[in-house]
C-alpha cells in the first residue's frame, strides 16, 4: 500500500482506505477489533439443521434483488507513472454473470486510492466482484455453545432441507439471548459452490 493522508482525515477513512489494498474485512466485537485477511479461516462452529433451535424466527436470502449484484467492477488507483494521478484500471466483466442477471451490466466502481500496482489492482477486483456474487444469508438461533462465535468466524452447516453439505458460511453478526444464552447468527455464504 502505499497512502497520502492528511492530518483533518479520520484514521478509520485512513484504515478503510489500506484495507482496500488486500481486500480486507474488519469487525468490531465487544470493544476489540478483529480484521481477517485472504479467504475465510477453517471452520470454527460446525452444525446441522438438528442443530437450529426451532422455537425462534429463522430466514433465509438466497438471492438478493437484481438491483442489488453486480456483475463488473471498474476501480481507479494512484499511478506513479503520472505522478500519482488517478488512472482507470481495465474493467472486469462476466458474461455468464451478466447472462444470469437478465443480460443486464450492473458495474460496480471502485477506487483504489492507496494501492498503486496494476496486477494487485486486478487480483482485488476479481476477489471484490467473486464477492459480490456470494448470494445466500440466513438469520438462525443456535444453541449456547454458539455464543462464542464472534464475527468473522467461519462455520460449517450441514443441512438437507438447503442442500448444503459442510457448506462454509462466515458470521456476521450475532446476538446472544441473555435468558437462554442462545445465540442468533447472521451468516452469510463464503463458498459460492
Amino acid at each position: 500500500a502505499a497512502l497520502e493522508s492528511s492530518v483533518d482525515q479520520e484514521p478509520l477513512d485512513v484504515l478503510e482506505e489500506i484495507l482496500k489494498t488486500c481486500s480486507a474485512q474488519l469487525s468490531e466485537f465487544g470493544g476489540v477489533w478483529k480484521p481477517r485477511v485472504g479467504g475465510p479461516r477453517a471452520p470454527v462452529y460446525f452444525f446441522s439443521d438438528d442443530d437450529i433451535l426451532l422455537n425462534h424466527e429463522a430466514t433465509a436470502t438466497p438471492f438478493p434483488s437484481i438491483d442489488d449484484t453486480y456483475n463488473g467492477v471498474h476501480a481507479s488507483y494512484p499511478d506513479p507513472d503520472q505522478l500519482w494521478q488517478p488512472k482507470d484500471a481495465p474493467p472486469r466483466y462476466n458474461a455468464d454473470w451478466e447472462a444470469s442477471d437478465n443480460s443486464r451490466r450492473r458495474v460496480a466502481d471502485l477506487s483504489l486510492a492507496a494501492c498503486p500496482y496494476p496486477k494487485q489492482v486486478q487480483r482485488i477486483q476479481r476477489g471484490y466482484i467473486e464477492e459480490e456474487r456470494r448470494f445466500r444469508r440466513h438469520v438462525l438461533t443456535l444453541p449456547p455453545e454458539a455464543s462464542v462465535l464472534e464475527p468473522l468466524d467461519a462455520v460449517s452447516w450441514t443441512s438437507a432441507e438447503q442442500g448444503y453439505a459442510t457448506k462454509i458460511f462466515e458470521v456476521v453478526e450475532v446476538l446472544v439471548h441473555p435468558d437462554t444464552l442462545a445465540a442468533t447468527v447472521s451468516l452469510r455464504e463464503r463458498d459460492p459452490a
